[in-house]
């Protein structure tokens, strides 16, 4: 079994947590001990600074190692940073970027059709994924779930994934957008809801869970043990670890 990590990260955050990963070199070190074989990874400058800076900073990073795969952040087109909807989509296309991230709370825009309607509109075409952690919302009382519900709702097709969930369990929030889009799914992170890996899949298929480990704000050993312990089919449990996720950049057209 594969395990690919959708969710992890390097760099120095504002607010480093417990046992942050610095460097590149760090997080390798990490990636190694758990038995990680892939892993989409970013910068933490992509959120505390700007895309226009992390995402040059992943991809540098992502270059060290063949199990690290870049996945950058996005920003308005009208103000330029990244150029234009076709610029950007070429920069992806020549740095093998297949995932997107949005943080429209700590950049400072609406992420709607309005403002990304053109980037969006590709992403849904090409298959491109958008991240969103949990926590980041523009007003909306439920973050990231209220936002990916918004935006499927335009954008039906896009892959929307949700990630960073808690130890507490947030299914009335995201059970009814996996039972509404083929494409929401969530990271398993601290999905750790008793049997709740195993009524997802029942209910809504395995294709709506990624592994994720959430690191370095999370260890990676307990989506790894949760995950392991699941009591569901080893063909689900596979999907989970790593073949949704490779299916998911392998199906990118960019």
């Amino acid at each position: 079994m594969e395990l690919w990590d959708c969710n992890c990260w390097y760099g120095v955050p504002k607010s480093p947590p417990v046992a942050p990963a610095e460097t590149v070199g760090l997080l390798l070190q990490e990636i190694g001990r758990a038995g990680i074989t892939r892993a989409l990874v970013r910068n933490a400058a992509v959120w505390e600074c700007s895309p226009e800076v992390g995402n040059v900073l992943t991809s540098e990073g992502a270059a060290a190692d063949e199990r690290l795969m870049p996945a950058w952040g996005m920003l308005p087109p009208q103000t330029g940073e990244l150029g234009t909807v076709e610029e950007f989509l070429a920069a992806m296309r020549a740095a093998d970027v297949r995932a997107l991230w949005a943080y429209p709370d700590k950049h400072r825009y609406v992420l709607n059709r309005t403002t990304m309607g053109g980037l969006l509109e590709e992403m849904q075409d090409r298959a491109i994924p958008l991240f969103l952690h949990r926590r980041e919302s523009v007003g909306g009382q439920h973050g990231a779930y209220e936002l990916a519900d918004r935006l499927l709702m335009d954008f039906p097709r896009l892959r929307v994934v949700v990630v960073a969930h808690g130890s507490w369990g947030e299914d009335r929030l995201f059970r009814p957008l996996m039972e509404r889009y083929e494409g929401f799914a969530v990271d398993t992170s601290r999905y750790e809801l008793d049997g709740g890996i195993e009524e997802v899949c029942g209910l809504y298929g395995p294709t709506h869970l990624l592994f994720g480990t959430n690191f370095p704000e999370a260890p990676m050993g307990g989506a790894i043990l949760t995950l392991l312990h699941a009591a569901i089919s080893d063909e689900d449990r596979e999907l989970i670890a790593g073949g949704n996720l490779r299916r998911m950049l392998e199906e990118v057209r960019l």
